[in-house]
């Protein structure tokens, strides 16, 4: 199935979805899709999250794509802890008959939020994330790394901005070290449906002399049942990839 097929169904699915009346509030719904918010759940509350990523390195030849699929399961150990689990897979497509999806291993997340909403200049969270893929094995790699965020973010009355230091460290001798950034800014424009727009990208990354930059729009909207959170981000040099896009549905219970 083509890119363009696989992404009109998204969008008709996505409308489908926000047809339905939204009549509740939850206290945790992302906003942005690459850029993590100043949120957690409440204490003894559980939420499944669903990530669906369409990776377009060239879109000169957008048959060579690649789908990530991540299931989250989230639970509030306090009104400002939360801990997760991750699951992984990846389906490379490529010009041909030899698709194949394959397991990427799995994550453990621990974010805190300090303090409450507004009792700072700005509302800080802290974000820790054990990543660890076995198939790195067959490729004399270390299997494990870790990503540490340091969440700063703001709401000016319906517009909201934040912003993410983010560090990626590989475990082992010779482990590397990425230090990157997301900002992303949104606005409600309805109640509980927003739109913004997010900017990522590397202040280091080892081994290269140009650093990735991406821009893209972002939708996040919430029913009584559950949230959704879309967006795409376009390569603004030859090192991003061309396209990337992702979907994430979250089931608070």
């Amino acid at each position: 199935m083509s890119v363009s097929k696989q992404l009109g169904r998204i969008l008709i699915g996505l409308f489908l979805i926000l047809s339905v009346p939204a009549t509740a509030s939850f206290a945790h719904v992302r906003k942005y899709v690459w850029t993590q918010g100043y949120e957690t759940l409440p204490k003894g509350e559980f939420e499944l999250e669903s990530f669906v990523t369409l990776k377009v390195p060239d879109g000169d030849v957008s048959r060579e794509h690649s789908w990530e699929y991540q299931e989250e399961l989230e639970y509030g150990v306090t009104d400002h802890l939360n801990i997760a689990h991750y699951e992984r897979w990846e389906t490379q497509n490529v010009v041909g008959p030899d698709d194949s999806t394959v397991y990427k291993g799995f994550k453990f997340e621990a974010k805190y939020r300090v303090g409450e909403k507004g009792k700072y200049w700005v509302d800080p969270l802290i974000y820790v994330e054990w990543i660890t893929n076995p198939r790195e094995r067959h490729e004399d790699k270390n299997p494990n790394e870790i990503e540490l965020k340091l969440i700063l973010a703001k709401d000016f009355g319906k517009f909201n901005i934040t912003y993410n230091q983010i560090m990626e460290s590989q475990f082992g001798r010779g482990g590397r070290t990425k230090q990157e950034f997301a900002v992303a800014a949104s606005y409600e424009v309805i109640s509980e449906f927003r739109i913004g727009a997010e900017f990522t990208g590397q202040y280091w990354a080892p081994g290269s002399h140009r650093n990735e930059l991406s821009l893209g729009p972002t939708l996040s909207w919430e029913n009584r049942w559950f949230w959704i959170a879309a967006g795409a981000r376009f390569g603004l040099n030859h090192v991003a990839d061309d396209v990337e896009a992702r979907v994430i549905v979250g089931v608070p219970f």
